[in-house]
């Protein structure tokens, strides 16, 4: 198995289907998909159902944990990662066809490089496209600083090695910082990667006041 693909959800049905499309659309085929349900209540399960693909691993892990807690969550799902590379998707976000393809090849010729991030295509809740978020392919050193003030990386652009690191927190940029106290390197490239949607009603909206 080259890749596995996880995905966490609380109460995605509004977008989820078009979530697991896009993954599922992928150019490259080589992956399984991991879908971690933490508790939802609404429809949700029985749209990850209705994909009758192989390659998607469905989990219900129980009662909601809440935002503070969703790492265990990623941390189940970690667990039951068998590909060679992870990569991370929210339940609202849109993978572009050829992002695993991308990030796979780049992996395979950069062995010094433990984790990649990229660029995406900010929508709105109804998917009409804001803005175009571009990030440049500095070399890794220069994210080990910047992430001393600021998380430089789109969580849902994620690929990196399964070595069996798992995050500590509900907090995406510690999760970074703690690999790079292991002296791993991470770098964003420029490429396109998804559509990242700017989700008012999302968790992490609601839980840090602002919007994802």
């Amino acid at each position: 198995m080259k890749i596995s693909v996880l995905m966490t959800v609380y109460n995605g049905e509004k977008f989820i289907e078009e979530t697991i499309q896009s993954v599922l659309d992928q150019s490259f085929k080589d992956f399984e998909y991991i879908i971690v349900d933490d508790g939802s209540t609404d429809k949700t399960k029985k749209i990850v159902k209705s994909f009758k693909d192989k390659r998607i691993k469905y989990f219900y892990a129980g009662e909601n944990k809440g935002y503070y807690n969703m790492h265990k969550a990623i941390n189940f799902g970690l667990s039951k990662c068998k590909g060679k590379y992870i990569a991370r998707i929210d339940a609202d976000d849109i993978c572009l066809e050829h992002r695993l393809k991308i990030q796979y090849e780049y992996l395979q010729h950069n062995k010094n490089i433990f984790l990649i991030g990229g660029s995406a295509y900010l929508i709105d809740k109804d998917g009409i496209f804001i803005c175009e978020i571009k990030k440049k392919s500095y070399p890794s050193i220069f994210h080990k600083y910047h992430m001393a003030v600021s998380n430089s990386f789109i969580h849902s652009t994620i690929m990196f090695r399964n070595e069996g690191y798992t995050y500590l927190s509900c907090s995406e940029h510690l999760f970074f910082c703690w690999l790079t106290s292991f002296g791993k390197r991470l770098k964003n490239i420029s490429d396109y990667l998804i559509k990242y949607r700017r989700n008012p009603n999302g968790l992490v909206a609601k839980y840090d006041g602002k919007v994802k």
